[in-house]
């Protein structure tokens, strides 16, 4: 929901330095990758005439798209499936669509999960942070929230469904965690080689209240998706600190590994950290710090004084071989930005950090994900190619690739300029809190954004799916 603490200034930031080489001395070494696909995802609204008997329905705004999520299915790499939320309004999002592809992202198809919202059928005003993983076992599993908005802060549950054709068509969603004034920042993660068995972390806050004691909590499926356990504690700060946005991976041994973000008010520090389990998420080790960094003022558009996005979410993968990786944002300044790449070879046990080369301007917004040959892939936004008083907030999306754990990098444009200022909703960071990127078979990346205009054309923000890879 829209109730959460964003932190200013790139949230858990490391202190960081440059990574080694881009594009020129070093840079070689990674070689070329190029968009070879690039094409709109979402369409029209299925929503367009509204939703008889929702509440505040006039809140939404019918084509705008936000905070989309996917995931390559490994029973089949040839099927894509892609996730968002529709129709966001200042108050109201009418509900969370999936859309699949089964030949690669060439060709998609849209869905709705059955009795998510009352837009499809169930009881709750709103959905939101939708998230997607599929299993070895080709099931796929979706999470997001399910709010009833008539209460301040709305009372919200976290709940899953799941896909056993591709996400063609979806189960009604089970209720992992009951409604609460402040669930949040879910993410399910599928297993690689448990059958029906799935993971899911979220946060639960509301920063309004301070001081409090809030949660990072995880529930696990193992009948794929019928049945939840109960919500086990992962971590509990002081009263003076808010943990949000956790991200789980399972590393190659079993363990599993939740990587989460805490902003300290009392300390004055944005921290990573990452707790690890060694049961299945029964039990949770004390989490580590993984690194902290000042919390800066926000920073704002200097032409309008808006916020620029810095919505500060972690995003976490794990290559073949173990070696997990964070990206952040690390900028400082409306003109001076940075992607943090956190790294640990010991599952999770100790990290290392250091920045992207090649970033300029304000950057925002980082999704990594690594391909079974280990390369690493980051996306992101930058603001390198406004241009300081004219009318618009140019954003470019960008992609690097290392070939050497963050030894060299090479950068390729992907998508862009596309004009941030036509998107109607700045609170929400213009286009959502997160973007998504998966590895496909082989090498190469599927990556999912949001673009405002001129790209969009069916609202003021539209889903993109780029295919990135080596080569021509």
């Amino acid at each position: 929901m829209r109730r959460r603490f964003l932190l200013a200034g790139g949230s858990a930031l490391l202190a960081s330095a440059p990574l080694p080489a881009v594009a020129g001395a070093g840079a070689h070494k990674a070689g070329p990758y190029r968009v070879k696909d690039l094409r709109v995802v979402s369409g029209p609204s299925p929503f367009a005439g509204g939703c008889p008997g929702a509440r505040f329905d006039d809140t939404t705004i019918t084509g705008h798209e936000l905070e989309p999520a996917i995931t390559v299915n490994p029973a089949n790499p040839r099927n894509i499936v892609a996730t968002w939320k529709q129709d966001v309004g200042p108050v109201s999002t009418r509900s969370d669509l999936v859309a699949s592809s089964l030949d690669g992202g060439k060709t998609w198809k849209r869905r709705t999960i059955p009795g998510l919202t009352v837009c499809t059928g169930g009881t709750a005003d709103t959905g939101s942070d939708p998230w997607l993983s599929a299993g070895g076992d080709g099931t796929v599993y979706f999470s997001g929230l399910a709010a009833d908005q008539s209460t301040e802060p709305p009372m919200t549950a976290v709940v899953a469904s799941r896909s056993r054709n591709g996400g063609r068509r979806w189960s009604a969603p089970a209720t992992v965690a009951a409604p609460l004034a402040g669930n949040e920042t879910d993410a399910i993660t599928a297993s690689p080689r448990l059958a029906g068995h799935a993971y899911l972390v979220w946060a639960n806050f509301v920063f309004a209240a301070l001081p409090r004691t809030n949660t990072v909590e995880f529930s696990r499926t193992t009948d794929g998706g019928a049945t939840w356990s109960p919500p086990v504690l992962v971590d509990q700060p002081g009263p003076f600190a808010i943990d949000q946005a956790p991200r789980l991976l399972v590393l190659p041994d079993g363990t599993l590994l939740a990587v989460f973000l805490r902003v300290d008010f009392e300390l004055g520090l944005g921290q990573l950290y990452a707790a690890r389990s060694l049961d299945e998420g029964r039990t949770w080790l004390p989490p580590v710090l993984a690194g902290s960094k000042p919390i800066l003022p926000t920073i704002v558009d200097p032409e309008t004084g808006i916020p620029l996005p810095q919505p500060g979410f972690p995003s976490a993968a794990v290559a073949p071989d173990g070696t997990v990786y964070v990206a952040f944002e690390d900028s400082t300044s409306p003109t001076s930005g940075a992607i943090g790449v956190a790294r640990s070879r010991d599952d999770g046990r100790s990290w290392t950090s250091a920045t992207l080369p090649g970033v300029r301007g304000f950057a925002f917004e980082p999704a990594i994900a690594v391909d079974s040959h280990g390369t690493v892939g980051v996306t992101w936004y930058d603001l390198r190619n406004d241009r300081p008083g004219d009318a618009a907030l140019t954003a470019d999306v960008w992609f690097a690739h290392s070939r050497d754990r963050g030894g060299s990098w090479r950068q390729t444009h992907v998508a862009g300029p596309t004009d941030l200022r036509t998107a109607p909703l700045p609170a929400h960071n213009y286009v959502g809190e997160y973007q998504g990127l998966a590895a496909l078979r082989g090498r190469g990346f599927a990556a999912i954004f949001t673009m405002a205009a001129p790209q969009a054309r069916n609202g003021p923000t539209d889903i993109f799916f780029a295919r990135i890879g080596p080569g021509r």
